[in-house]
């Protein structure tokens, strides 16, 4: 069997949250996730969203 090295499941263990309307990067911002690139607030499915 191949070994996995390091580097290989870091890139698989990082996954950052994209906006739907422009794939900008998310942050978050009063418990809501915000888009850096069009300032969309992502709602979660819970809170009205398209989710």
């Amino acid at each position: 069997m191949a070994e996995q090295n390091d580097d290989d499941q870091n890139k698989t263990s990082t996954c950052r949250p994209v906006c739907p309307a422009c794939g900008g990067g998310l942050f978050e911002i009063r418990a809501k996730l915000q888009c850096s690139r069009c300032h969309t607030i992502c709602e979660t499915c819970c809170e009205g969203g398209r989710g």
